[in-house]
């Protein structure tokens, strides 16, 4: 009995594999799970029957092209869910159109007409004597307000232009001592008052302030950075997919420079 000659074989097996795919589809280098089982069952019907092909040849080139195809449908779960993420974080940028987000590095405040900025101050430990220094855009000191001590940890400011919020609450001003004494008048030059009988006050015209608080520490006092809030006015998109806030006067920050978003 003659051998079988295995190249021979393998050359037919080959030859009928690629007279039977369709000329009409485009050429590929890379092997399908069917093309692989079309080849391991010609294999098998070709071999040599008085030196069969080991088993464990056979279970390792299954355990082989399974991990590759395990690999390549991992990467492709790994792209789709990077492409989700992309979509997610611009989705959620886009949401923050028109809100006020407190961002690091932002020490300038633009309070818009009827608005409001916020600040976000940290303090390593209880603070006392605090106080408030709000200043415009040229560093000009406006107004000084006490806020008495804090314990350790976040503060936060809110100011209109005339009212103050300190972690949520309303300080009891003393408007009569404030720079800034100003009152509504009607067209006859009048001032106009509100429902007790008061004149009503002017707060401070929309522009850019900063709060500088500074207080003891230690018996020494310190100034504290303090972060103020800014309006996002729209957002950029990168090809690859990263959101860049563009804020109210100018200034850009990324999404994972977020602090705090402020609910107006």
């Amino acid at each position: 009995m003659s051998a079988i000659d295995n190249t021979n074989a393998a050359s037919s097996v080959l030859d009928q594999y690629s007279s039977s795919r369709n000329s009409d589809q485009p050429k590929s280098n890379e092997m399908g799970q069917d093309e692989f089982l079309k080849l391991m069952i010609a294999e098998l019907n070709n071999q040599n029957p008085l030196d069969p092909q080991d088993n464990g040849e056979f279970i390792a080139q299954l355990a082989q092209f399974s991990t590759v195809e395990g690999l390549d449908k991992l990467n492709n779960t790994t792209e789709s869910m990077s492409d989700g993420m992309r979509s997610s974080q611009a989705l959620q940028a886009s949401s923050l159109v028109g809100q006020s987000v407190i961002v690091a590095g932002n020490d300038l405040g633009l309070l818009m007409p009827q608005g409001i900025i916020s600040s976000q101050t940290d303090f390593p430990e209880t603070a006392t004597d605090l106080k408030l220094n709000i200043e415009d855009e040229n560093g000009q000191l406006l107004e000084q307000i006490s806020l008495g001590n804090h314990e350790k940890g976040e503060m936060s400011v809110r100011w209109d232009g005339l009212n103050l919020l300190l972690d949520g609450k309303i300080v009891d001003l003393d408007y009569d001592k404030l720079n800034r004494q100003e009152f509504y008048v009607d067209e006859a030059g009048d001032q106009v008052l509100n429902e007790s009988g008061q004149p009503i006050r002017v707060p401070y015209p929309p522009g850019e302030y900063s709060f500088k608080i500074t207080g003891g520490v230690g018996g020494k006092t310190e100034e504290f950075t303090t972060l103020m809030s800014a309006r996002v006015d729209s957002v950029s998109l990168s090809p690859t997919g990263s959101a860049t806030l563009n804020l109210a006067g100018g200034k850009r920050a990324g999404i994972d420079e977020i602090k705090q978003i402020v609910n107006e």
